[in-house]
Order: C-alpha cells, then structure tokens, then sequence
C-alpha cells in the first residue's frame, strides 16, 4: 500500500491558499523542455524512497574523481609538495 498523506480535498484547499489551480501551475515558470516527460529510464515505476536512494547511490559510486585515480590531462603538471619556510 502506498502512503498518500493528502486526500484530493486537501490539495485542493493547499493550492487555493497560495492562487493555483493544479498542481501544474506550480511548474509553469519551469520551460518545457526542461520538465521530465515520463518515468526515469531504469528506475521502476512507483519504487520505494529506499529502493530510489540505493539505485541513485550505485549510479554514485560509478563516478570516479580525477585525484583518485591515474589522471594523464595537464601533460606532466602534477601536484607537488612545496614546503613553507619559517619566517623568524
């Protein structure tokens, strides 16, 4: 069963407090081409807020950060160690 916390009845009394008519009106300031058109490809539909955070923290981990690994761009310029002298 999923939880729906609201009824009809009380989205509709939200968005009349604030002046919208649907839910839609709230994205109307977001270009169309921006909006998601369907559901995410590779995501089940109607997946649980856990099953949507482990399938987006394994697409994470597939990320790889250049100081992590082996990383030839720069042609030679690498971090060095340049110790500071005392000032005394």
């Amino acid at each position: 069963m999923r939880y729906l916390p609201l009824t009809d009845t009380d989205r509709q009394a939200m968005l009349g407090v604030i002046g919208a008519s649907s839910i839609d009106d709230l994205f109307v300031d977001v270009p169309e081409d921006a909006r998601q058109k369907g559901p995410i490809a590779g995501l089940p539909m109607h997946a649980s807020e856990m099953a949507v955070e482990r399938h987006f923290a394994s697409l994470a981990r597939k990320n790889l950060a250049a100081g992590d690994h082996p990383f030839f761009l720069g042609a030679g310029a690498y971090k060095h160690h340049v110790p500071l002298r005392s000032i005394i």
